[in-house]
């Protein structure tokens, strides 16, 4: 019996990664700082340690300088923070119904994501979801995150449930391989404009509100 779903928040709560993408686009042609389109599309899904490493990586091979006392990563979250950003019109349109009868049906809810967690607030606060979530977990907080499964133990056992009663659902490589290391029955939510594979996943749905059918059948 399933007593816990741990959800993975960009791509599966909120439709993020492709305004990160452009984001992250417009921010490196306007630093001049020029990356591969490989380089680029490899940033989906990626733990907020490993894309500070990259920013990092790609401003060294640039030659450029940096601002004295200023990170990359500092400079993109200026440049961020100038965007218009509204988290509701990026909710998966499934997801609060989906929530409701989670609750309803006694099965509590976590967030692991690997997104810093005053990012992950944001999200959460914008999206009226807060209420539905008994725990929020932020990879950043971690040595590594996904494909690390420590964001999943730790996850788990707040909860206090074991891997045996509890899913994850999760879209990126990253993501799917976390929570199988962490042996955990995982679902991929479908998505195919990133170059992700989800082959390890143990079940695949289109969107979130084919996964209450799933649980159904679940044994």
């Amino acid at each position: 019996m399933v007593k816990a779903v741990i959800f993975d928040m960009d791509g599966v709560i909120v439709d993020s990664e492709p305004v990160y993408l452009e984001w992250l686009r417009g921010f490196l042609k306007e630093c001049q700082v020029a990356v591969s389109k490989e380089e680029l599309m490899g940033m989906v899904g990626i733990s907020s340690q490993n894309y500070q490493k990259n920013l990092e990586r790609w401003w060294r091979r640039s030659g450029k300088r940096l601002p004295q006392g200023e990170t990359p990563c500092q400079m993109f979250d200026r440049y961020t923070a100038k965007q218009d950003f509204s988290p509701d019109a990026l909710k998966n349109p499934h997801v609060t119904p989906l929530f409701e009868e989670l609750k309803a049906r006694g099965i509590r809810i976590a967030l692991a994501s690997s997104s810093s967690m005053n990012d992950i607030r944001k999200i959460v606060k914008g999206t009226g979801l807060f209420p539905y979530l008994d725990l929020i977990v932020s990879g950043a907080d971690f040595a590594e995150s996904k494909p690390n499964p420590e964001i999943y133990l730790h996850t788990m056992d707040r909860l206090g449930v074991g891997r045996e009663s509890c899913i994850a659902v999760e879209d990126s490589e990253y993501g799917i391989q976390a929570a199988k290391r962490a042996g955990i029955f995982v679902v991929a939510k479908k998505e195919e404009r990133f170059g992700f594979s989800q082959k390890e996943a143990d079940a695949q749905i289109q969107d979130l509100d084919q996964l209450l059918g799933l649980l159904e059948v679940l044994p």
